[in-house]
């Protein structure tokens, strides 16, 4: 699944590309052109400009394009609206995806780390990810378990 989201909710795609998700931005002016990449790449429009959704019901309807109207201003509850609305497992695919580029990650020896994360990473960690666009190297540190119980207390509630 891949969604097309309004530039004003850029944690918001952080956190789909966290759970794994193609996530872009969009500008919320260019309507039209909005419509047209989604109807193109076979995306989600999720937004919280209701004003968008009226004017352009119809196009979306005619060009098929899928969209979901959020009325939360608060990321958790935006992603717990997505997921049951569309019932994503938010954490099977999670951190497969660069939250910087919106780019595959892909498997990376610990050899082929050394010298380009820092030496107590080295050291104590063994699996690593990179991102083949930026070249971004992501290992699951601390920061992934507390995403990791994020996600899990976002799908409890």
């Amino acid at each position: 699944m891949k969604f097309i989201v309004d530039l004003t909710m850029g944690k918001l795609v952080k956190w789909l590309r966290i759970a794994g998700y193609d996530t872009v931005f969009y500008n919320s002016v260019e309507v039209d052109r909005i419509i047209e990449i989604a109807s193109k790449e076979g995306r989600i429009i999720l937004t919280r400009n209701s004003n968008f959704i009226k004017r352009r019901k119809k196009t979306l309807e005619e060009r098929g394009v899928q969209y979901l109207l959020l009325a939360s201003e608060i990321v958790d509850m935006q992603l717990r609206d997505i997921a049951a609305h569309f019932m994503l497992n938010l954490k099977k695919n999670s951190f497969t995806i660069c939250i910087d580029c919106n780019k595959p990650l892909t498997n990376i020896s610990k050899e082929d780390v050394a010298g380009k994360v820092p030496e107590y990473v080295y050291q104590n960690y063994s699996e690593f990810v990179q991102c083949n666009s930026c070249g971004k190297i992501f290992w699951a540190g601390t920061h992934k378990k507390r995403m990791d119980d994020r996600i899990a207390a976002i799908l409890e509630n």
